[in-house]
């Protein structure tokens, strides 16, 4: 199951094909849907980064971590590469947090800003899905898993980066304003580098994302919808009864230690 597991190896010993599409918008904007796409016969962009294949790898997350936290820019892209190099597109995050490092790492990349249908006010309620990340009761019973105590942390350096970059305060965080912020930045970013930005939504269907590959755009198929919020809310049942779990085993290996030591 997506962010629980996930089986992708990068081989970099056989040549590291370069990032072609960076898809800049925001989690919570159809990236799902858009990876499906990138990845599918049609665009053919695979395999494409998302947060599915850096949640269940305590290895990768380390890395997204000290990315997160290094202000060096060269310190900071080398880390990037560890993470990035191998994958032909992005989409959600950690790529939306990085948009301006990926373009100056890849500055042939297209660039693709993925929006939310119906704007800043109905990303403000999507993004709420992803607030557990956030809760203290989720560390806690989750804590025994470095890849729950790292997603924890991800997401508060999530939030005080964004509100650095894109300087808001505490109120603007994920509403409607963060979205808007972010939107903004990525065309500055793209301006300063003389780079091109495509805008998207999923009701674009297939033509623009093909137009701006040069691919042929495929005749009676539908454009990708994955609607992953139902998907998310099983997955925080999941982690929170794993999380559980854990507790009541090692509760139960303490208590028999302790009873076979005292006979």
């Amino acid at each position: 199951m997506r962010f629980l597991n996930d089986e992708l190896i990068i081989d970099r010993d056989n040549g590291v094909p370069m990032m072609q599409l960076i898809g800049a918008g925001l989690p919570r904007c159809a990236t799902s849907s858009i990876q499906t796409a990138f990845e599918s016969q049609y665009i053919g962009l695979t395999p494409c980064m998302h947060f599915a294949h850096v949640a269940p790898h305590p290895g990768r997350s380390d890395i997204l971590l000290a990315a997160m936290r290094e202000h060096d820019k060269t310190r900071r892209h080398k880390l990037l590469h560890q993470l990035f190099d191998g994958f032909e597109a992005t989409t959600d995050f950690p790529g939306s947090l990085f948009v301006d490092d990926l373009m100056d790492m890849y500055p042939d990349a297209k660039i693709v800003l993925n929006k939310r249908p119906g704007g800043g006010s109905k990303w403000e309620q999507s993004i709420k899905v992803l607030e557990y990340a956030g809760n203290p009761l989720y560390y806690a019973v989750c804590f025994l898993w470095k890849t729950d105590r790292n997603i924890y942390t991800i997401w508060d350096l999530f939030l005080k980066r964004s509100k650095a970059t894109l300087g808001l305060t505490d109120d603007e965080l994920l509403t409607a304003k963060h979205y808007d912020a972010h939107n903004a930045w990525v065309h500055v970013q793209a301006a300063k580098r003389g780079l091109e930005v495509f805008e998207f939504e999923p009701r674009d269907g297939w033509e623009p994302l093909c137009a701006i590959l040069s691919k042929e755009t495929p005749k009676d198929e539908p454009f990708p919808h994955r609607n992953d919020a139902s998907e998310i809310r099983m997955i925080v049942r999941i982690l929170y009864a794993r999380g559980l779990i854990s507790w009541l085993v090692l509760g139960g290996v303490i208590y028999g230690a302790a009873k076979f030591l005292v006979k």
